[in-house]
């Protein structure tokens, strides 16, 4: 017996493909929002670079105005108060030792400008500012007995330090004052108690004679055969001299960067070498705050050309153009800035952006 074979019936319409038409809409329906997306994405993408940059952009500014800030209002302090000072550095007037002569002064940038030693022809563009001053962040205290030995020309000191020889340092007792120079002991690590400076004629560094501990350069004592040596008591203090000079300056990517000509010691002797502090800083542009009647406060801000004393700067307004990485290309076109009472408008489409801040010299108020 045959087994029964039942035909199945199909409804006509019930298994059918799309037609070219509706493959066609759904393309292009698809694309839009393909579109749509990649467009949301790529202006979110550039928003957020934008806001990236700007982010760094402020905080290097923000870094860079800490730090010249933080010298700033300490320029000239030499660790307390005092009635005389002395530099007994063969090299006192050399920008970077000068502490009682000139501890803050400015440099313009105008067509042929006139930057200190090592910084001279380094300079990108922009100001440069020299500020120097004992630095507190650490103090050795002569210690008793044995004391200061200004005919043997050892110091005694605590704690221990780690300070080489070539340094210069800044010795106080809060009645005299001195820049001198440490010849030695060759110190490892931080173990050392004792400071050494030069012995000899009055000229020689680190030599405390009357004329550079109690009298002035014009005494009579000073230089003769009878100068008098002056001997720091137990309790006086020595900090180290920290001389600096900010500039522009190419760094070694190519990029323009805030640096600092710093003063160190090398192999012996006093040196600077230069520091790279922030990238991306393009120009700098600095006014000083003149006290110029005598009256309490600031009477008009200048340039450093325009500047009659140094001791009356009070202030400092520092502004600094910021600029984007070489190989950040932010904005789709060249954007015009205006920096310095000027508008420019670059070839580059990098991103620019000006801070200014405004520092007091507090140890001058």
């Amino acid at each position: 017996m045959r087994t029964p074979v039942f035909a199945m019936t199909v409804p006509p319409n019930s298994c059918r493909g799309v037609t070219l038409i509706e493959l066609m809409i759904s393309l292009t329906i698809g694309l839009l929002l393909t579109a749509v997306l990649g467009y949301a994405f790529l202006g979110s993408r550039q928003a957020f670079r934008t806001t990236d940059t700007l982010s760094r952009m402020q905080e290097s500014a923000r870094y860079a105005f800490e730090r010249i800030s933080s010298d700033i209002r300490m320029a000239g302090f030499t660790g307390c108060s005092f009635s005389t000072m002395a530099n007994v550095l063969n090299t006192a007037t050399d920008w970077d030792k000068d502490l009682f002569g000139f501890p803050l002064v400015g440099y313009e940038d105008t067509a042929n400008p006139t930057y200190p030693n090592g910084v001279s022809g380094n300079v990108l563009r922009g100001d440069a500012l020299t500020v120097l001053r004992a630095d507190n962040s650490r103090e050795w205290v002569v210690v008793h007995p044995p004391g200061h030995n200004a005919s043997a020309a050892t110091i005694p000191v605590a704690p221990t330090h780690n300070i080489q020889p070539g340094e210069i340092l800044v010795i106080t007792d809060c009645r005299h004052a001195a820049v001198f120079q440490m010849t030695g002991p060759a110190n490892i690590g931080n173990d050392s108690t004792q400071i050494n400076h030069t012995t000899g004629n009055s000229t020689a560094p680190g030599n405390f004679t009357k004329c550079f501990g109690i009298g002035t350069p014009s005494d009579p004592m000073c230089g003769s055969a009878n100068s008098q040596l002056y001997t720091y008591a137990p309790g006086s203090r020595i900090l180290r001299l920290s001389a600096v000079t900010y500039y522009i300056r190419t760094n070694d990517a190519g990029e323009p960067a805030l640096y600092r000509q710093r003063l160190i010691a090398s192999g012996g002797n006093a040196a600077t070498t230069a520091e790279e502090m922030v990238e991306g800083v393009q120009d700098m542009q600095i006014q000083y705050g003149e006290n110029t009647d005598g009256a309490p406060g600031v009477d008009t801000y200048v340039t450093a050309d325009g500047v009659t004393n140094w001791t009356n700067v009070l202030s400092i307004r520092i502004s600094l153009l910021m600029v984007s990485l070489s190989d950040e290309s932010i904005t789709t076109a060249p954007q015009a800035y205006t920096y310095n009472g000027a508008t420019i408008t670059p070839t580059d489409r990098l991103l620019r952006k000006a801070f200014t801040t405004t520092i007091s010299v507090r140890n001058r108020l």
